[in-house]
């Protein structure tokens, strides 16, 4: 509840104790498993309507895309502590290790995880009830990006719409929680974390706004 209401406190205290990585790694786990769900319910839809031929390589490559993206989470937890941690060391001196560093910049997906929880049930609910042509390999070699098109066309644009508002509450909270994170892993000033936190977050948005503008 700290984290939701009062994180400056929150991280106040926890920086008194040993680093405990158990977490804010159920975090990101909970936030990487939705995202897996996500593009699983999307590939086992479309490869009900995949030419016989086609649908077990899709599946694999699906497969392969959905591991990719779950692994991928932790890589961007990485990421962005590697980047706050250099940031804050380049241009403030902060002091401390980097495992504390990781511990923090990790409880700023939670706001991921909340927005998670509500995209993707909706998501899930529309690509349940779509209803989808069967694919023909003639499609298919005529046009390749039919599958992007079918994708798109399961979505609806309020939808697509509302995932952007809810993007935008999740990056504003997250951006609250890595400053506080910050200021007390790395012990600085709260400004100075703010600008430390605020790059990496800004180049986090942008690639988030750009998949979800694909779809529209």
């Amino acid at each position: 509840m700290k984290l939701i209401s009062n994180p400056d406190e929150l991280f106040a205290e926890m920086r008194e104790y040993d680093t405990k990585l158990s977490k804010p790694a159920l975090i990101v786990l909970l936030l990487a498993t939705l995202v897996a769900l996500n593009q699983y319910t999307i590939i086992t839809k479309l490869s009900e309507v995949m030419p016989d031929r086609l649908s077990v390589f899709f599946k694999i490559g699906g497969y392969i895309g959905i591991i990719s993206s779950f692994v991928g989470v932790f890589a961007v937890w990485v990421i962005i502590a590697v980047i706050m941690h250099g940031l804050s060391a380049f241009f403030f001196e902060g002091e401390g290790d980097f495992r504390r560093t990781f511990e923090f910049v990790g409880y700023g997906f939670f706001p991921s995880l909340v927005g998670s929880l509500i995209t993707v049930p909706m998501s899930l609910y529309y690509i349940a009830i779509a209803r989808i042509p069967e694919i023909s390999l003639v499609q298919l070699q005529q046009n390749p990006d039919v599958v992007r098109a079918i994708i798109v066309s399961i979505i609806p644009k309020d939808l697509i719409y509302s995932n952007l508002i809810v993007n935008i509450a999740v990056i504003m909270w997250s951006l609250t929680i890595w400053s506080f994170a910050l200021r007390y892993a790395r012990e600085i000033e709260l400004k100075e974390a703010f600008v430390c936190a605020i790059i990496p977050t800004v180049l986090f948005t942008v690639y988030q706004f750009w998949s979800i503008l694909k779809l529209l």
